[in-house]
């Protein structure tokens, strides 16, 4: 499971979420590649390295034909009236967008155009809204939903999310920080957000709280499970006085994404029978064990007192998180007894590295012991790779091994 922690302590706004998230890797190309389903033109996307505060991050914009962009939220409450919700819903549908894409961004802009007709006393397909009309917010919306698609991220967690206080000038006057329409959708939600008063502008776009209301999952989480993969920050374009920059983590709490340093581990094995536990639950289960970070987890058919069919529950974990995965067993499982003893094992080191070929970059696993060595693939970046070209999965493998394999030789 890929986890996407969201440090929001300088606001929030669309581009600042997907520049964040090209620091993490996402692809500019990919990116452009899944907007043209849209069927809309005139922009371009320019994503900028560059530093602020001495730390390295990514400045996102939409630039439109016109030549006018986005500053981080000056735009969305400008003058650019544009297409409403009715207009809006009919484009996601004509496009080729994967099903799950459509849906995140369609339930984005359903919560401004709800704030929006709220706000202005209107029917909701009667406003002309900016924050969705306008062309850039339509690219920061959907683009939000295409990468989160493309990076496999489970689930979103936003902490220390922040606004500004004082007022902005929008189309429709001067209003108070935080503007009325991220007000109106903070009603009936429990999003924690912070004011900062040594920041007298918006800082949370509408815009960035629908992506924040619509595909956040938690709020200011201690802890993470999982390896944290990469860190990046994406800049707002506001002059705040201080670092005006979200920054986003990405955990996999895959042990497979783990380096192995060591030969030598020890870990324990916990074991119960199970004859009372459907297919289905059992596979829940054993999910459930492995995002909690268990090693290992695997069921085998056995046969207990009676003739009775059943099976045994195998859990290999750090000896460290027995209590925890213990606990997991007996609440979410028919488990009343639990078996456990300690194991030594013999590893191999393992480094992770990424290897360039002709269908283009993949992760692999370089693994060594004691002269041996040899890498392996991950199956989730073979399926992925054979999407973009549209091949069939073990052809994918079969080319990279033997271009890798030449490589080594």
């Amino acid at each position: 499971m890929k986890t996407l922690v969201l440090d929001a302590f300088s606001g929030i706004s669309g581009d600042m979420f997907l520049g964040a998230l090209f620091s993490l890797g996402l692809s500019q190309t990919d990116l452009e590649n899944e907007l043209a389903k849209l069927h809309v033109s005139g922009f371009h996307l320019t994503v900028k390295q560059t530093e602020r505060s001495s730390i390295s991050g990514v400045d996102f914009d939409v630039v439109l034909a016109d030549h006018q962009h986005k500053d981080n939220g000056v735009t969305e409450h400008g003058h650019h009236h544009g297409r409403n919700f009715q207009m809006i819903q009919t484009l996601l549908q004509k496009s080729t967008l994967k099903e799950k894409v459509k849906q995140r961004a369609l339930m984005m802009f359903k919560e401004i155009a709800l704030a929006e007709s709220q706000v202005h006393h209107k029917d909701l397909n009667e406003v002309h809204f900016h924050e969705v009309g306008a062309l850039d917010s339509i690219v920061d919306l959907v683009g939000a939903a295409i990468a989160v698609e493309l990076l496999g991220i489970d689930q979103i967690v936003v902490n220390n999310l922040a606004d500004g206080t004082g007022t902005i000038k929008i189309a429709h006057g001067v209003v108070p920080v935080p503007v009325p329409a991220v007000m109106q959708m903070r009603l009936g939600t429990n999003i924690p957000v912070q004011q900062r008063f040594d920041v007298h502008t918006e800082l949370v776009t509408p815009t960035g709280m629908a992506i924040v209301k619509c595909l956040a999952q938690s709020f200011n989480v201690t802890t993470t499970p999982g390896v944290l993969e990469k860190t990046g920050y994406g800049f707002g374009k506001r002059a705040t006085g201080s670092l005006n920059a979200l920054r986003a983590s990405l955990f996999n709490s895959k042990l497979s994404a783990q380096e192995v340093a060591q030969t030598q581990d020890q870990v324990m094995l916990l074991e119960t029978n199970l004859d009372d536990i459907t297919g289905e639950q059992l596979g829940d289960a054993i999910q459930g064990l492995m995002e909690l970070g268990a090693k290992d987890a695997w069921s085998v058919p056995i046969m207990m007192k009676k003739g009775r069919p059943a099976y045994k529950l195998c859990v290999l974990l750090a000896p460290q998180q027995k209590q925890q995965l213990l606990e997991y067993l007996f609440a979410q499982t028919s488990a009343i007894g639990v078996r456990s003893q300690l194991l030594q094992r013999e590893i191999m080191q393992r480094q992770l590295k990424t290897a360039k070929t002709s269908l283009g970059e993949i992760k692999i696993k370089q693994l060594s012991y004691q002269g041996i060595s040899k890498f392996s693939l991950e199956h989730d970046e073979l399926l992925r790779l054979a999407a973009k070209w549209h091949r069939p999965v073990f052809e994918v493998e079969q080319q990279i091994l033997v271009e890798l394999q030449e490589k080594v030789n």
